[in-house]
């Protein structure tokens, strides 16, 4: 993979979450594509900074990087505000959203510097209440991408450009993603997996939205992370280095807004699947047994995920001596009204989870820096700013050629196939 070193730009970059595993890695991305930038990394801890500086300066000596503490970005305090003040750029990785209030976005608008704004949210509630801060984003000139990740967010984009192949209206959204073990992104990750297990699955059933509060957790089947009867050298290596994987579903949001978009008039879901595969297996075992309600609670889901911490770490270091590593893949289906026009579908590998997303959460914020209209000030979701073809097929490129990267399809038709 390659990309494009951005010259005679220098963007101050504040990432909230910063000394987290995403944080780091979206920090790296936009040194290496702008090396003139100035990155803040933003962490709760007062001596957290040394580790996160060091790893980002590991592979780019020469960045301009520096670190501070705030007890927290969920609340309005002087010295949050001062940061986001004196940015050009926010960059908020520092999850979970659960159960929050845009506090750093709504600081990134009112602010006179800070005109980009991306976030990595995915709870439906935190992205509804965001939203409505688009009327404020205009007036401010303010442009804000939300869910702006890998998946969601790569993936909402993939599943807009699937659908623009198509001949007729969509009908089925099918959203699949394989992470082996976290994935690189720490243990923060399983405490917001956990999390999910509590909340309902919100997607379109027959063209309708709807909530399934007991289907959060349930294995769903075998999905192929590749392609069948394509002999494209990325596809092949999909093939091979992912292979098959169990999926278990997930509320993540893009099975409801995407279809809200593309007015999908059939099914939606959305899924994801782990490795080794007995994870698979005792995750699902824990969601039956476990009441819904305890997952709701934090200081349980908390609780389970440190309780697992050993074994996931333990986990994460088999996986990287086998070669499996932090490895990540997506699919997207989308069909269309005629089943027997078949679908479209793409695919996408990365060998790191964590550094797909934070290359992903670069990619947006540099997008957003770069433009040149004020038109496009306001508060989206992926779907809806990459709604334009030109717009969408350059970040799909900048998106899917990002160091790691070992898998891309592009859009390709398919006769129709069974969901799992």
């Amino acid at each position: 993979s390659t990309f494009e070193i951005t010259v005679a730009f220098s963007p101050t970059v504040v990432v909230l979450g910063g000394a987290g595993k995403i944080g780091t890695a979206a920090a790296t991305h936009l040194l290496r594509r702008v090396p003139e930038a100035e990155i803040i990394l933003v962490g709760r801890r007062e001596n957290g900074g040394k580790g996160a500086t060091e790893e980002v300066l590991k592979s780019c000596p020469n960045g301009k990087i520096s670190y501070t503490n705030v007890e927290t970005v969920w609340r309005r305090s002087t010295k949050l505000v001062d940061i986001i003040n004196n940015a050009d750029c926010v960059i908020h990785t520092a999850g979970p959203y659960l159960d929050q209030d845009p506090i750093p976005l709504e600081l990134a608008i009112e602010s006179q510097r800070c005109k980009a704004y991306v976030d990595v949210s995915d709870p439906l509630p935190f992205l509804e209440k965001s939203l409505l801060l688009d009327l404020e984003a205009k007036a401010s000139n303010t442009t804000a991408l939300l869910a702006a990740g890998a998946f969601p967010g790569m993936s909402n984009v993939l599943a807009v450009e699937a659908a623009s192949k198509l001949k007729g209206p969509v009908n089925d959204i099918r959203f699949n993603y394989f992470t082996a073990g976290l994935g690189g992104s720490g243990v923060l990750n399983l405490y917001i997996t956990n999390l999910g297990f509590g909340e309902p699955m919100v997607q379109y059933e027959e063209g309708k939205l709807r909530f399934f509060k007991e289907l959060s957790g349930l294995l769903l089947g075998r999905v192929d992370f590749f392609l069948p009867n394509n002999n494209n050298k990325d596809n092949e290596l999909a093939k091979e280095r992912v292979g098959s994987q169990t999926v278990f579903a997930w509320p993540f949001p893009e099975a409801a807004t995407v279809a809200k978009v593309l007015k999908a008039r059939g099914n939606t879901y959305a899924a994801m699947g782990t490795a080794p595969e007995i994870w698979n297996d005792m995750l699902g075992l824990l969601v039956n047994v476990v009441p819904r309600p305890w997952w709701q609670n934090k200081k349980f889901s908390k609780f389970m995920a440190d309780f697992s911490e050993p074994l996931v770490l333990a986990t994460d270091l088999f996986l990287k001596s086998t070669g499996t590593g932090e490895r990540h893949a997506m699919r997207v289906d989308v069909t269309e009204i005629n089943e027997s026009d078949g679908g479209v579908s793409i695919v996408q590998a990365h060998d790191s989870f964590r550094q797909c997303v934070g290359q992903s959460c670069a990619e947006f914020a540099i997008d957003i820096l770069l433009q040149k209209n004020s038109d496009d000030a306001g508060v989206y979701l992926p779907e809806q700013r990459y709604s334009d073809d030109t717009k969408r097929r350059h970040i799909i490129e900048k998106l899917t050629s990002t160091p790691g990267t070992f898998c891309y399809t592009g859009a390709v038709s398919l006769q129709e196939e069974s969901s799992p």
